[in-house]
């Protein structure tokens, strides 16, 4: 294992693990493609690499396509400049953007995206690629996954099955959703689903996903595959509300009109809760406009009383 740029940047599991080492063939039949896309990381984003070079990375192409960052993000990517392929450093319209664009390089036949500041676990890219081959190439597949806090501690363990993995299951994705990291696709599946739209910031994750199982059977992979890390500065964490109404977007635009309004009702009571603790007033869908009050201002005094009251929000 690489010396780390940073000692706090080694994972608990590093030390007792050594990547399994995946059958020539199987290397040679599964080229994976894995796209990071990041804007001042640097926080995280050393961990994020290193979890990816506890997995046989044999076949494995790594774009990273970074927004011009201002921190240490450069140094970082130089320090493991040996295992990634591709990195391109230039302003972007957002993650969505970065993601379309770092895809539009891929050469695998599976793709997956992995953000700066999630996890991918010990082996979880060759436990992907051995189920890839062993289920007859599938276009869609899930694996478990944890939401967890920026040290790990688990906040929530997520197990799929393949019933949890249907389209009509998905579009409720408010109550169903799908941990990203855990989600890997054919290239085929996101040429006939992608690319994301760029002007989505918040739900362009579910978007895909819903559109991939409405076109394709999702398979489920039942191992734990990654962690999601739940941290202040994430956009559906800050940026609760605008999270929400995208979702709802999503949902409308498949046709989930009972589960976008379902979406939507948890938008008002998580305000009208937000209300009670903090303005002493329920806010209802006419006093919201009322107020004058922005989905970004509503957004901070939701996540004020979360902070307030301990009170967390999956």
């Amino acid at each position: 294992m690489k010396e780390p740029l940073f000692e706090n940047s080694i994972l608990p599991w590093e030390q007792n693990h050594t990547p399994d080492i995946m059958d020539e063939i199987a290397v040679e039949n599964t080229r994976l493609s894995i796209v990071i896309p990041i804007f001042n990381s640097g926080k995280f984003l050393e961990k994020t690499i290193r979890s990816l070079m506890l997995s046989d990375l044999r076949n494995v192409q790594i774009i990273v396509r970074d927004g011009a960052s201002t921190d240490n993000t450069q140094d970082i990517l130089l320090h493991y400049k040996d295992i990634i392929d591709i990195v391109i450093s230039e302003k972007d319209e957002g993650q969505s953007d970065a993601i379309n664009k770092g895809f539009d390089l891929a050469d695998g036949e599976i793709f997956f995206w992995l953000n700066g500041d999630d996890i991918v676990l010990p082996d979880a890219l060759s436990i992907v690629r051995n189920f890839y081959l062993a289920n007859n190439r599938p276009q869609l597949m899930v694996g478990n996954a944890y939401m967890t806090e920026i040290n790990f501690d688990p906040i929530h363990h997520f197990v799929y099955s393949c019933d949890r993995l249907e389209h009509s299951y998905l579009l409720d994705y408010a109550k169903n959703h799908l941990i990203q990291p855990s989600v890997f696709f054919s290239a085929k599946a996101w040429e006939t689903c992608g690319p994301l739209d760029i002007d989505d910031h918040y739900a362009m994750d579910a978007d895909l996903f819903i559109s991939m199982t409405k076109a394709f059977k999702a398979l489920h992979i039942d191992r734990d595959l990654a962690y999601s890390v739940y941290h202040k500065d994430c956009k559906t964490r800050h940026k609760r509300a605008e999270s929400i109404a995208q979702l709802a977007l999503v949902q409308a635009k498949h046709g989930g009109l009972y589960e976008a309004r379902k979406t939507l009702a948890i938008l008002v009571t998580l305000y009208n809760e937000v209300a009670n603790r903090i303005v002493e007033s329920p806010i209802s869908y006419e006093n919201i406009i009322a107020h004058r009050l922005s989905l970004n201002e509503l957004s901070q005094l939701h996540y004020q009383a979360i902070l307030e009251c301990n009170h967390e929000v999956d």
